[in-house]
């Protein structure tokens, strides 16, 4: 108790003394025009990954999921929802009751991501996943594959430039 009482002081010592270092002093120079530079964040482009959703299965938690992560990527700022002829990630989800006998319990699902040119292309095999997924666990699973796709999405960034 004692060490993270000093830690937190000390934490604070450094936030006030910061406090009183003169405006400008962490501004970066300008080589070229030996003026000083404004410390302002560049202007991001916006990143928005055209993703498609293909379900099979018969399951009522796998339609769940389906439409549940559906819905994340139609709200998402980070995805475009895309059914047009573009290039794209495709998210191929085929679920299947874990007992056929108790189907409401669980699903078991695979999740495959793959990058597609257009219609007429081969598709590229990216990631995949499976698992079991339960109505309980069925909003951490879909915002684990949400993430997941953003992760391909940035490292396979090159193929989705249009």
């Amino acid at each position: 108790m004692q060490r993270r009482f000093r830690v937190i002081l000390c934490v604070f010592g450094l936030l006030c003394s910061l406090a009183f270092v003169p405006a400008g002093t962490f501004a970066a120079e300008s080589p070229a025009s030996g003026g000083v530079v404004a410390d302002t964040p560049a202007v991001v482009a916006s990143r928005s990954t055209a993703v498609t959703v293909e379900h099979d299965g018969t399951d009522t938690i796998g339609a769940q999921l389906s439409f549940e992560l559906k819905g994340l990527f139609n709200r998402s700022s980070l995805f475009t929802l895309s059914e047009k002829d573009e290039p794209k990630i495709r998210l191929l989800l085929s679920t299947a009751s874990e007992f056929p006998s108790r189907p409401n319990i669980a699903s078991a699902y695979a999740a495959v991501w793959t990058f597609s040119q257009g219609e007429g292309t081969l598709s590229f095999f990216l990631a995949r996943e499976v698992g079991l997924v339960s109505a309980d666990e069925m909003d951490s699973l879909v915002a684990r594959l949400a993430e997941k796709t953003d992760g391909i999405s940035v490292r396979y960034n090159y193929l989705l430039q249009k």
